[in-house]
């Protein structure tokens, strides 16, 4: 008995170890393979509501001073346009604004009209260099440039890392924008690259893309 109860004493062999080793392997390149493309997935959609979410804020951020604005001939302009129509696929605009204190102040009324009183000009505009979104306020003209200027400064960076930025003085507007000399909405597009793509292997999407048309609704 005490002979037998010492052979058992005697621990793994060389091959019970190997054979242990072997299966932790296979369990952890097991798990591996379900982790890695879940945490991309989780990656992947985080990446997309971070996108997605600057995209909207770029929009917002001018979407007030766009329906506020007037489609009057001469207080809203698009530079550097592309498209085959007139006023089409433009990499900057210029629109006129009532609002005082550098385009963020009160709404201005002419007095006793009930009419806006036009006090500035915003320019909105993608740089290539750096992929940034712009906004600068021109209170020293109630009228787009029919240029754009150069070298507007100082400006506040609306959004970042977009590789798209259209806007289209458009008629008609939908389905798809197509510019107009006599247009009757702005449409403004942006896509975004996201900073760190998922990996190329599950294919998953890094460019986010927005299109909003607005109705400028004051002195047509």
């Amino acid at each position: 008995m005490l002979r037998r109860f010492l052979a058992d004493d005697r621990g793994y062999s060389a091959a019970d170890a190997v054979t242990g080793l072997v299966l932790l392997a296979l369990t952890i390149v097991s798990l591996y393979q379900v982790m890695i493309p879940s945490f991309a997935l989780w990656r992947n959609s985080d990446e997309r509501i971070a996108r997605q979410q600057d995209v909207r804020l770029a929009i917002d951020r001018i979407a007030r001073g766009l329906h506020e604005a007037t489609l009057e001939f001469g207080r809203m302009r698009v530079y550097n346009c592309t498209g085959a129509g007139a006023n089409e696929n433009c990499s900057a605009i210029g629109f006129v604004t009532t609002r005082d204190n550098n385009c963020a102040g009160q709404f201005q009324y002419v007095p006793g009209t009930g009419m806006p009183e036009w006090r500035a000009v915003v320019y909105v505009w993608r740089d290539a260099a750096t992929s940034e979104l712009r906004w600068y306020c021109d209170t020293l003209s109630t009228q787009p440039a029919p240029t754009l200027p150069a070298g507007l400064g100082p400006y506040t960076v609306i959004g970042t890392r977009l590789t798209l930025a259209s806007f289209t003085l458009c008629n008609p507007c939908a389905p798809t924008p197509v510019g107009s000399v006599n247009p009757i909405a702005v449409a403004v597009a942006f896509q975004e690259q996201a900073a760190t793509a998922s990996r190329p292997t599950y294919r998953y999407q890094t460019n986010f893309y927005n299109q909003t048309i607005f109705l400028p609704m004051n002195g047509q």
